[in-house]
């Protein structure tokens, strides 16, 4: 079922270059801005893999080390750059992608060409390398002093021991002092190839133009030069065993996860985008704020509006977690594991809310249309197999309760993990 948006949206083009490297043209040609990404599909996770039939193993932070330093250039700064050039740029990493995008007016093709260049040019010299680890170090201790960024990293290794997911993108203050510009080289070469690189441009824009210049710009005409092989870290049963923590808190904090157990082997790309829009939608409709399990607990005061949930999913991994403030954590963690330990008959009684519910995330989904920038940063490549905002929508429009319900029913999923976070006296 296509979205009912593109009755009124350009159609998307999508290709790929002699060299491997993808483009994804989303028109928006109403708009007076024009947002363009260079995604790479390599992130925190990826620290084991298969170089020449050699394993590699590297220290925690590498990719978000080379976000940082790869728009230090030889002789200038491609942040400053292109802010010259008059346009907002900005980069991320996840657990398995590298971004790099940038915003900027209509026809500004030097903006696209820097962007299409530096990510293409790596320069990690000892002395740069050397001040970049005391100003990561900083960030680090930054996100060490955030009790929710803590409390979320700390629910992540009880779900994925063992397993980079449990440790910040950044690393530690001792892995980011191991990182030599050898390893951000192997790393580079290694990942920043034009067949593991995509493309992305929305906005107004004169397609024959836009595409002349990223197939003559060095992301365009870089040769691939080698591949290599990821590694998925072997899973570890959750840790189950409620763990407390004293951390400075004014009100005791309870933080639960459940790992979704998807087979990512079988089920294709986009079959696992719907059961990740399926498990958002299910949290929603169960946890929502105006469900009758969030307004019981919410009336009885076990909960405040603190209360959040979320579900997550990026390349071979799918969990959610729930967060609340409260005066009673035990109670707070019995109540939801009880509901997600029963979660498809707790969506089984909800069947008449589905359609509220799902016309709500659509509504959300549907006024990102109007964010280019919002559009370009979802865009997920191949983790999706290319899926764009528009593809969102159109599965989610699609979707009903006895979907949800059947997957929900399908899904094998682990045992909760929980986090008491209370008051240190101390």
């Amino acid at each position: 079922m296509l979205a009912k948006s593109q009755k009124f949206l350009p159609a998307e083009r999508h290709l790929t270059l002699s060299n491997g490297l993808r483009v994804h043209l989303l028109p928006r040609p109403d708009f007076h801005q024009v947002v363009a990404m260079v995604t790479v599909d390599y992130g925190a996770r990826d620290r084991l893999f298969m170089d020449q039939g050699q394993l590699v193993s590297q220290p925690a932070g590498v990719a978000h080390f080379v976000e940082h330093r790869l728009f230090a250039q030889p002789d200038y700064d491609a942040f400053s750059r292109l802010s010259e050039l008059g346009a907002n740029a900005n980069a991320f990493t996840t657990q398995t992608r590298t971004s790099y995008y940038l915003s900027t007016t209509v026809g500004n093709q030097a903006a696209l060409q820097e962007l299409l260049t530096f990510t293409q040019e790596p320069y990690f010299d000892l002395a740069t390398v050397q001040r970049e680890q005391e100003i990561i170090t900083q960030e680090i201790d930054m996100y060490e002093d955030d009790i929710n960024s803590k409390l979320y990293r700390l629910i992540l290794a009880r779900l994925y021991p063992n397993d980079p997911l449990g440790q910040d993108i950044a690393g530690t203050v001792e892995s980011v002092h191991q990182i030599t510009p050898e390893q951000l080289h192997l790393a580079f070469s290694s990942f920043y190839q034009p067949d593991n690189m995509d493309v992305v441009v929305t906005g107004a824009f004169d397609e024959t133009k836009l595409l002349s210049l990223i197939e003559n710009s060095p992301a365009g005409q870089r040769v691939a030069a080698k591949s290599v092989t990821k590694l998925v870290p072997d899973l570890k049963p959750v840790i189950t065993t409620p763990l407390e923590v004293p951390l400075n808190v004014v009100r005791n904090k309870v933080v639960l996860g459940q790992r979704w157990e998807l087979d990512f082997a079988k089920l294709s790309r986009r079959d696992i985008l719907r059961v990740t829009i399926i498990g958002s939608l299910a949290i929603d409709l169960v946890f929502g704020e105006f469900s009758p399990t969030y307004m019981t607990w919410y009336n009885d005061g076990l909960i405040d509006d603190n209360f959040s949930a979320d579900f997550d999913a990026e390349r071979h991994f799918a969990y959610l977690t729930i967060a609340a403030e409260t005066a009673e954590p035990e109670r707070v963690i019995a109540a939801v594991s009880q509901v997600l330990n029963d979660l498809t008959a707790q969506v089984s009684q909800l069947t008449t809310s589905f359609n509220l519910v799902k016309n709500d995330a659509l509504s959300r989904l549907i006024n990102k249309l109007n964010q280019l920038e919002e559009t370009a940063i979802r865009f997920e490549g191949q983790t999706f197999d290319e899926a764009t905002l528009q593809d969102e929508i159109a599965i989610l429009q699609a979707l009903t309760v006895n979907d949800m319900i059947t997957v929900l029913t399908q899904t094998a999923v682990s045992p909760v993990a929980s986090i008491i976070a209370r008051p240190d006296m101390l």
